[in-house]
């Protein structure tokens, strides 16, 4: 029988906790359902439906959003209504619960690299990038981590991009260079901690 009882007298690391998750953080996470595109937001340790977003915040997500035409477009014809519109773009450009805010001291932030799916209709976005530390990856490169994170082999990579296995090569090297890695190992390790591939 164990009798020893640790006691833990480590304050929690606030960047590993969700960001709105305490009760005296006042910024703002966006978090999304994916089945039906639903958002919410926490913030002060509490859970709140899109709709109850203050409005001061809400025209910082209309002022994106009409500057991002291809999202008008895709979203258009999804729906007239424009505050489900305003929520579905929110959903694509901030869905995915971190512990980064995505409104911080009152300002809206850069969209997050969440993608609903490998295909996310967001990747057409004006404002949507997907990063690795600084660096803004290509639609190509985009894709060729899907298909690293599927464990194809580069053989079948470069045969479904169509293009040669030398020349697959060269785009390995300058991806890895980049992102600051030298294997493909250390590469996805490296997609998977900044949320560009969910393995």
């Amino acid at each position: 029988m164990i009798t020893t009882v640790h006691k833990i007298t480590k304050k929690p690391n606030n960047s590993q906790i969700v960001a709105g998750l305490l009760p005296t953080d006042s910024n703002i996470e966006f978090g999304g359902i994916k089945d039906t595109k639903e958002v919410f937001f926490v913030q002060n340790g509490k859970t709140h439906q899109f709709s109850d977003l203050p409005l001061k915040y809400v025209k910082q997500l209309e002022e994106k959003y009409k500057s991002d035409v291809p999202a008008q477009k895709y979203l258009n014809g999804i729906t007239n209504l424009f505050h489900k519109q305003l929520e579905l773009y929110t959903y694509f450009l901030y869905g995915d619960i971190d512990t980064t805010p995505d409104i911080l001291d009152g300002i809206l932030q850069e969209p997050e690299n969440f993608r609903d799916s490998d295909n996310c209709p967001s990747m057409l976005f004006k404002h949507k990038v997907i990063k690795i530390q600084d660096y803004i990856l290509t639609p190509r490169e985009i894709l060729i981590t899907d298909l690293f994170k599927k464990d194809f082999t580069d053989k079948i990579i470069a045969d479904s991009l169509n293009i040669a296995h030398s020349y697959l090569d060269y785009l390995k090297r300058n991806l890895f260079k980049n992102c600051g890695v030298t294997t493909k190992t250390a590469f996805v390790l490296k997609a998977q901690k900044y949320g560009v591939i969910q393995l």
